[in-house]
């Protein structure tokens, strides 16, 4: 006997039982009958149920193997993304420590030349500080030079106006009280450790020229006609002589000396003959 048979004589006892109990006294034959006829109905309607297929139970094989390939290539797709996503998780990781670790680096190698630099600026403060120093000690030191040199000055300028002597821009002159030939006038100077002025700049022609009086200078051309050369050997190059000066070789004159005649003038110089008389000024270094 099959399953389905024991199923189906089960089904039709327990209805047997429940009419007969319902229904009282076996002595009903028509009714037993109606049941027995409904049994067989309800015995007909479980067979075709029964071999109709299971729509609620499970399904055959080949159905739940195309059910369950999405699910295996779902679950195989998430695997991937999860796998995906976790390489890219480490990618990341490591590209973070990696840079990381060079950004500590640097701000090491940052921080190093920091403390160099720092190191530097300080050592050239320290530096600065000192030339500053040395600098203000030389400065004071040069003041107070300055002012000894200026006092030594006023002395030996007071002490040499007793003598006739003047001061001017580093150099002592003195004015002849008497007249002489141009030769006899050096000799003075020379005499006296100087010699006839030699003028440099417009300046000391100034100088020269504030003393109103006719004067011989240290310019002559005995040596050669024409070339005058100052009592130091030097050739002339910066001159003032006055309008039409020298002219003693245009007329055939013997005007080999120099002197300052138009003192009013800043152009005052004139050639003249070196045997005329005149005052004379001699310049000698000062002696600092």
């Amino acid at each position: 006997m099959t399953k389905l048979q024991s199923i189906q004589l089960n089904i039709k006892d327990q209805l047997m039982d429940v009419y007969i109990n319902e229904e009282g006294p076996s002595g009903y034959p028509h009714k037993r009958k109606s049941l027995e006829n409904s049994t067989e109905s309800i015995y007909q309607n479980v067979m075709i149920h029964s071999l109709e297929p299971n729509r609620t139970g499970p399904a055959p094989s080949g159905a739940a193997d195309v059910k369950k390939s999405p699910c295996r290539a779902a679950a195989v797709c998430l695997s991937l993304l999860c796998l995906l996503l976790l390489t890219g998780l480490i990618t990341l990781v490591c590209l973070f420590t990696k840079s990381n670790s060079e950004w500590k680096m640097e701000l090491v190698l940052v921080h190093n030349n920091n403390n160099n630099l720092t190191m530097e600026r300080d050592q050239l403060q320290t530096s600065y500080n000192i030339l500053a120093d040395e600098r203000d000690r030389l400065h004071k030191g040069v003041e107070d030079m300055t002012e000894k040199i200026n006092d030594l000055h006023k002395m030996l300028q007071a002490c040499c106006s007793k003598q006739g002597w003047t001061y001017f821009r580093g150099s002592l002159y003195y004015i002849s009280s008497t007249m002489a030939p141009w030769q006899q006038s050096r000799s003075d100077c020379q005499q006296r450790g100087a010699d006839l002025v030699i003028i440099n700049s417009k300046e000391e022609q100034e100088f020269v020229r504030r003393f109103q009086k006719v004067l011989w200078i240290g310019l002559t051309d005995t040596e050669t006609e024409g070339k005058w050369r100052w009592v130091d050997g030097t050739l002339l190059t910066k001159s003032y002589w006055a309008s039409g000066e020298p002219n003693g070789h245009l007329f055939g004159r013997d005007e080999d000396c120099a002197e300052i005649m138009n003192f009013n003038l800043e152009n005052s110089w004139n050639d003249d003959s070196c045997y005329q008389q005149k005052s004379w000024i001699c310049e000698k270094t000062w002696p600092v």
